[in-house]
């Protein structure tokens, strides 16, 4: 299978290298000539979960038009780089080819239909955790699953659906499929709105955040008040997504968060198309979002302090 992975980050190389050791084309397009240029010379350092590391070759290219058309394009780019990077699609979904995408965050989702229509989009969620050591060099951080499924107006059938899942699965991904996939998204909405930007605004692991109260107390509000705007929108949302978060912060204890690492790098968040979101959609039902609006604007300010 050609597989293109629009967005060379931590979780865009780690699914290239995924997918390559199981014997599939995987192409990296890169918006940076410079880095394209050095992770094509260079490759990349796969560090496992055991700290076993391999040495692996890369093909990331700038034009998208030198990849072609793919079987399945992967968008990983951070959520405020989706607008321009949605602008490749047309050059890579050709035919019977697959788009689907992994960001954080809602909205991804609505700009890929806008550029390629909703026909032959996925979407998903991964609860993996991945960080990058340095440039080229990426650590498996945490295990989680890689949910995918079909979401409204798209044509894709269950069975390419299913094809998917095998293959993901194929490459040691614990990948399975949802009927809801946008239920599943706000799921992971839900997780990402408490342990992104306290751990951006902390500095802590994720499995620190559950022992540190001050800290829990913040994920766990921000994560209620979620919760109750995901209610008000009409969604069957679990019960205790706190608990769910408790669950995430476990798994990935040893995880810098994407948040975290991007303070930490000096690089713009995805805190709109998270923390953002819950206030945009309680301002339209009319309740109020305290808590998130001001993690938002506490994260905002950090983008924004001198460095």
């Amino acid at each position: 299978m050609k597989i293109a992975i629009i967005g060379p980050g931590a979780m865009g190389l780690f699914f290239a290298a995924r997918l390559q050791l199981a014997s599939q084309d995987v192409w990296l397009l890169d918006h940076r000539p410079e880095r394209a240029a050095r992770l094509g010379r260079d490759g990349l350092i796969l560090e496992e979960l055991d700290g076993t590391t391999q040495h692996l070759p890369l093909k990331v290219v700038v034009d998208p038009a030198l990849i072609g058309p793919a079987d399945l394009t992967l968008l990983l780019v951070k959520a405020h780089q989706t607008q321009s990077a949605v602008q490749a699609l047309p050059h890579l979904l050709a035919g019977d080819g697959v788009a689907l995408t992994l960001q954080n965050g809602i909205g991804n989702l609505e700009s890929m239909a806008q550029v390629a229509g909703p026909e032959r989009l996925l979407a998903g969620v991964t609860m993996l955790g991945v960080t990058k050591v340095a440039e080229g060099h990426i650590r498996h951080a945490g295990q989680g699953p890689v949910i995918l499924g079909i979401p409204p107006h798209s044509r894709i059938t269950s069975q390419e659906l299913a094809d998917l899942v095998h293959i993901f699965s194929r490459v040691g991904l614990d990948c399975r499929s949802a009927p809801d996939i946008v239920m599943v998204l706000w799921q992971k909405l839900l997780i990402n709105v408490g342990i992104n930007p306290v751990t951006a605004l902390t500095r802590l692991p994720n499995g620190r955040l559950p022992e540190i109260p001050g800290a829990w107390e913040v994920v766990s509000a921000a994560v209620q008040e979620a919760q109750t705007v995901g209610l008000a929108a009409g969604l069957p949302l679990p019960p205790d997504p706190v608990a769910r978060v408790r669950q995430v912060c476990q798994a990935t204890a040893a995880n810098r968060s994407s948040m975290l690492q991007d303070i930490l790098n000096h690089r713009p968040t995805e805190i709109e198309a998270l923390n953002g979101q819950i206030v945009v959609q309680g301002r339209r039902l009319g309740l109020a979002t305290p808590v998130n609006t001001l993690l938002t604007n506490l994260i905002k300010a950090l983008e924004n302090a001198p460095q």
